[in-house]
């Protein structure tokens, strides 16, 4: 049964993390309403559980077993700023401050004391654990430029931080797990032209830790649609969703429907199943924006307006989740279309301003027509 994650506030009102074994999302919420807990929301689905079955196991280092981050550490780290090399070194100097105080305590004495020799093995072990921060957080840096990367379909890149990653775990401790990776790298390749050297690279990892055939289908339908073999993408999303009838998978069937296939009535049928479940709050957004895109097939305006405002606002107080520019600037090309339909001109390009870009980049050809067009004022 799959591991569920909630944050809610117990039967004393004090808030925390919840974490229940259950067939269902609805079941695990029912066990926890039934503790006393209020205020629930759900940070951790099917496919998150599923996806972290597929990590490593803790690795060792020096001889001692790196223990494995609690849910309550790793939702503190969510939404953090991408790491860097600067933000990375300041924030193991501020960790290590003790340890690196006590080195220059050292250093001050040995120039008093004129220990020459000292002063410099000093130096350089100072040197040295300032190095070792940085590379101990190099597959955190690499693997955020990955995320970013891929969702501005800079392939190429993508590709290559790959292979620097693969590179990198030969002699690190922390490891991303392989069929990860070759999620990526096949992305890559089908985004390049490249679609049946794509699912060959993936096909190996069907039903291994991590990649269960259901969420397997889905990551399938992924590849396709990057494709842009949306057909396929579609009948792959349909064949994950019957075999594990989450709410994500049903609100991911509902996006494509809405986006590229232009048929609202399935759309709204998808994201009905969907919205019959708790969706955790990362999904919220998007299913925010699926509810203003397909308003707006519907020719209903002012909700499309409502729903894809809403959605902005939210995704803009975690602007740094993954992909985070691309969600952002397809809801605020949708938005420039309502606008326009609405008479807001100024609004309307104000929007398509700033989703441009990533338009252009990705090749959203038609969708980025329509907001041209708008802008224009022919609607």
């Amino acid at each position: 049964m799959p591991n569920y994650v909630w944050t809610a506030k117990d039967k004393f009102g004090v808030s925390g993390v919840k974490e229940i074994t259950a067939n269902t999302i609805e079941e695990s919420k029912s066990a926890l309403l039934a503790e006393g807990c209020t205020d629930l929301v759900l940070v951790q689905d099917e496919i998150g559980d599923a996806v972290r079955a597929g990590w490593p196991r803790p690795a060792t280092f020096l001889g001692s077993e790196i223990k494995q981050a609690t849910e309550a550490a790793r939702l503190k780290l969510r939404g953090r700023p991408p790491p860097t090399y600067s933000g990375e070194l300041w924030r193991g100097i501020v960790e290590s401050k003790k340890s690196i105080i006590g080195i220059l305590a050292l250093a001050v004495l040995e120039i008093y004391l004129g220990h020459n020799t000292s002063l410099i093995f000093l130096g350089f072990s100072l040197l040295a654990w300032l190095a070792f921060l940085i590379c101990f957080r190099l597959p955190g840096i690499y693997y955020n430029r990955l995320h970013r990367a891929a969702d501005w379909y800079r392939w190429t890149e993508v590709l290559e931080i790959v292979d620097k990653l693969k590179k990198i775990e030969k002699f690190h401790v922390i490891k991303i797990p392989p069929w990860n990776l070759s999620l990526y790298r096949a992305k890559a390749m089908a985004g390049s032209g490249h679609l049946p050297e794509a699912l060959l690279e993936f096909s190996r990892y069907e039903n291994q830790p991590g990649c269960p055939s259901w969420l397997y289908k889905a990551f399938l339908g992924g590849i396709y649609g990057t494709a842009r073999q949306y057909d396929k993408a579609v009948e792959y999303n349909w064949q994950a969703v019957r075999e594990k009838p989450t709410p994500t998978l049903y609100l991911d069937l509902a996006n494509r429907y809405a986006r590229y296939m232009n048929d609202p009535a399935k759309a709204r049928g998808a994201l009905a199943e969907a919205e019959k479940s708790t969706i955790t709050d990362i999904a919220e957004p998007f299913r925010l924006r699926c509810r203003g895109i397909l308003a707006f097939l519907e020719t209903d305006y002012i909700s499309a307006r409502r729903e894809l405002e809403s959605s902005i606002e939210m995704m803009q107080k975690t602007p740094h989740q993954p992909y985070r520019d691309g969600h952002l600037s397809v809801a605020k090309a949708y938005l420039c279309c309502v606008l326009a339909k609405l008479g807001d001109q100024a609004a309307a390009r104000k929007n398509f301003s700033e989703a441009e870009a990533y338009l252009v980049a990705t090749s959203e050809t038609e969708l980025l027509e329509q907001c041209k067009k708008a802008t224009r004022g022919q609607t």
